[in-house]
Parts: structure tokens; C-alpha cells; sequence
């Protein structure tokens, strides 16, 4: 039986590029901050250079035991040092263990791992390889260990949804508690993709900036000029309550009012070109909130900066907002695509955005498309009105998933 009780965030946690917490990463959205920094390895061509966009000043012995540190991967690094923020600003005494769930959203998981035990095998052979490779490699392996870490006994789910697993674990998170098969959710999304044969597939695949001479324009999404994604690596968690229980919990720091999720069926790596999916997402995720356009007072946009999919989503918005979008911004212009955790970071950011009616600048973005009829936020913040804030996702596969997210009851 679906609960009526408004779902509620009562604590949230980042590790992104910009922002070790999110009211750094928010100081760095509002000052449009870029950090693309280049890739070195020894391994790419000489004539090959890349940029990326790393967490930086994190200590994973702050929050694992030496052991854990050396055993797991930088996704489980990241993962759980974002939980426990997300966790510790808590008030009063959790759920059982057994009404505790995790939902994490992941793209690729611990690929560095995987990478390191396979050289070490082609290298010293089998006795060399770890025995525990496989549960650390397993998709499911960071949310088992955010399970461990914090003793939760109740559903552990993993998500993995391309670009769009940190949202649908934030959407799928709400329904449990909708649902009652839950009373606490840890949600969110990570990964730590910046190894050499992921970031070697990419640029095989042309998806990446080229724009390496001047990082402040590496990610640049809706400009004239954008030319592909900048890589990073991230996680962002949120813990999610039903407000009937949140009055012992601490802050509410606003609500998943709707949620919505479809496929475009048209490509396994390029969006559909005219955003029917994306348009479908959102309005799914409008109806589930009970909310129209009229309600929505900024966009958090997928916005990766690449040709194709910024042109797509931009049509979608300009058939949900007829009359002209709302202002528009992209977390991405300062983090890069964090790939599993953007949806998280991202969504995270724009519960900031709906509580401090403050929507950031892109960054980056210097001359928006012309051919984009969008109201995208350059320069410095801009005011808005009281209202909810659409959070979009999209993901190879054409995956789709769209989060509505208000303010505080």
C-alpha cells in the first residue's frame, strides 16, 4: 500500500570535484568554478592529452580502517565517506537495523580495481590475483558496503542505469519508504572511472572534450561551442525519511515530490534526437508529484556538454515550457560528469538551489547556443520565486530519470 506521508531528506553528503561537503561544492557552483585538471599516464600517446576532474583532500582512513582502505576500490572510498556525512548530522536514534535500506546507484563501480587485478594477474600469474576480486569488483559491492558499515539489515538495492543511477536511486529510495517497506533510506550514487582503460574508451568513442589548452572551458554545457563531456569522479548520498517520522530525525532539508523514469528505445549511446524520452521523464515525474510546469522554478539540467544530448534535452524543455523555460543551470560545468554520482550530487545541489531560491551560474559556458531556446544561468546567481526544482538524468542506453524535489514541509 502506497503512504501519502511526504517523503523527506533529512541529511545529504558530497564528495565531488569542488566540494569535499555540499556547501563547498556550493560555494564553487555560485562562484562558477571549474575543475578540469589534465590526466597524465604514461601510457597514452605522447600526441594524446586528456583533462578530468578529480575529488581532491580526501582522507579515506577518516572514515574506513587501514585494512578496508587497501581492500577496496576509490568508488567504496567515496561512497561511504558521502554516506557518513549524509549520516552524521542525524538527530536521535535511528530506525531498526531491519527498517534501514540502501539503495546506491552505479555506472561502472570499481573499475581501478578490476584494472589493477587484471595487470596483476597477466604479470605474476594467478597465485597473485586477490581471491576477494570478485565481491570487490561486483556492481552491488558498494552498497553491501555501506550495508556493513552501518549495520542496515533492511533491502540493500543497486542501480545501475548509466548516467542516470544516482537519480533512480533517489526515486526508487522514495518508494520504499512510500511503500512502507522501509522507515530510513541511505540513497545516492557514485564513481571513480578515471582509469586509463575507461577514459581510453571514451575517447575511442569521441564523447570527451577536446578542449584541453584552457580547462575553465573543458565542460561547458549549452555553448555555442561545447564539444563533449569532461570525465570526474564523485558520490553523493541522501537519507530519506517520511515526514511523519522526521520530526526526530533533524533538519529537513526539503522533499522528493516526484519522480519519473522511462527509456528512449532509439539508441544505445546517442539520445533521441527531438527529446521525446526526455520530455516523457519529466512530465512522468511532474504527474507523480501532482505538479505542473507552472510549479517549477528552476532546472537542475542533465547538461553534459556534449553536441547531441544538450540539443535534445534542450528541445525537451522548451516542449514541457511552451511559453519559455525557467532558468536553467548544469552542475556539470564545475564537477564534470561524475557518471553514477552525478544524479545524486546534482540532486543534492538543487534541493540548495529550491531552499536558498538562489539558482548558481553554469560554469563555463561562455555563449549559449543559439539554436537552444533555453534560459541558462551565466555570470553570477539569480533569484527566484518559491517553487520546486526538476533534476534531470539521462544515460546511455537512453535510460531517463527525473527527480521534482521542494522545499522543506
Amino acid at each position: 500500500m502506497t503512504s501519502p506521508d511526504p517523503v523527506v531528506v533529512v541529511g545529504a553528503g558530497v564528495k565531488a570535484p569542488g566540494g569535499l561537503t555540499a556547501d563547498e561544492l556550493w560555494a564553487s557552483l555560485c562562484d562558477a568554478r571549474s575543475f578540469a585538471e589534465p590526466y597524465d599516464d604514461p601510457r597514452l600517446p605522447p600526441e594524446v592529452r586528456v583533462v578530468v576532474a578529480r575529488v581532491t583532500g580526501l582522507d579515506p582512513g577518516g572514515y574506513l580502517p587501514p585494512v578496508q582502505v587497501r581492500r577496496f576500490d576509490r568508488c567504496h572510498h567515496l561512497a561511504v565517506a558521502a554516506a557518513h556525512d549524509a549520516l552524521s548530522g542525524l538527530a536521535g536514534p535511528l530506525p531498526p537495523p531491519e527498517r534501514c535500506a540502501v539503495v546506491c546507484g552505479v555506472g561502472l563501480g570499481a573499475n581501478g580495481y578490476h584494472e589493477q587485478q587484471h595487470e596483476e594477474l597477466l604479470a605474476n600469474g594467478l597465485r597473485r590475483l586477490n581471491p576477494l576480486t570478485i565481491p570487490v569488483v561486483m556492481p552491488s559491492s558498494p552498497a553491501a558496503l555501506l550495508s556493513l558499515q552501518f549495520g542496515f539489515r533492511g533491502p540493500v538495492l543497486t542501480l545501475s542505469t548509466a548516467c542516470a543511477s544516482g537519480a533512480d536511486a533517489i526515486g526508487e529510495g522514495a518508494a520504499l519508504l512510500r511503500r512502507g517497506a522501509a522507515d530510513l533510506v541511505l540513497a545516492g550514487g557514485v564513481d571513480a572511472l578515471l582509469t586509463y582503460s575507461v577514459v581510453c574508451s571514451f575517447l575511442r568513442l569521441d564523447a570527451m572534450t577536446r578542449t584541453v589548452t584552457d580547462p575553465e572551458l573543458a565542460s561547458r554545457p549549452f555553448d555555442a561551442d561545447r564539444d563533449g563531456f569532461l570525465l570526474a569522479e564523485g558520490a553523493g548520498f541522501v537519507v530519506l525519511r517520511r515526514l511523519s517520522d522526521a520530526p526526530d530525525a533533524g533538519e529537513v532539508l526539503g522533499t522528493v515530490a516526484g519522480y519519473g523514469s522511462c527509456a528512449d528505445a532509439h539508441h544505445l549511446v546517442a539520445p533521441d534526437p527531438e527529446g521525446a524520452g526526455a520530455l516523457r521523464c519529466m512530465r512522468l515525474a511532474l504527474a507523480d508529484a501532482g505538479l505542473g510546469p507552472a510549479d517549477v522554478q528552476h532546472v537542475n539540467a542533465h547538461g553534459t556538454s556534449t553536441p547531441a544530448g544538450d540539443r535534445a534535452e534542450a528541445i525537451a524543455l522548451s516542449a514541457l515550457f511552451p511559453g519559455g523555460s525557467p532558468p536553467v543551470t548544469a552542475v556539470k560545468g564545475t564537477t564534470g560528469h561524475m557518471i553514477g554520482g552525478s544524479g545524486a550530487v546534482e540532486a543534492i545541489m538543487t534541493l540548495r538551489a529550491v531552499r536558498s531560491r538562489i539558482v548558481p551560474p553554469v560554469a563555463g559556458t561562455r555563449r549559449v547556443d543559439p539554436e537552444l531556446d533555453l534560459d541558462v544561468v551565466l555570470g553570477r546567481p539569480r533569484p527566484v520565486d518559491a517553487g520546486y526544482g526538476l533534476s534531470n538524468s539521462f544515460g546511455f542506453g537512453g535510460v531517463n530519470a527525473c527527480l521534482v524535489l521542494g522545499p522543506p514541509p
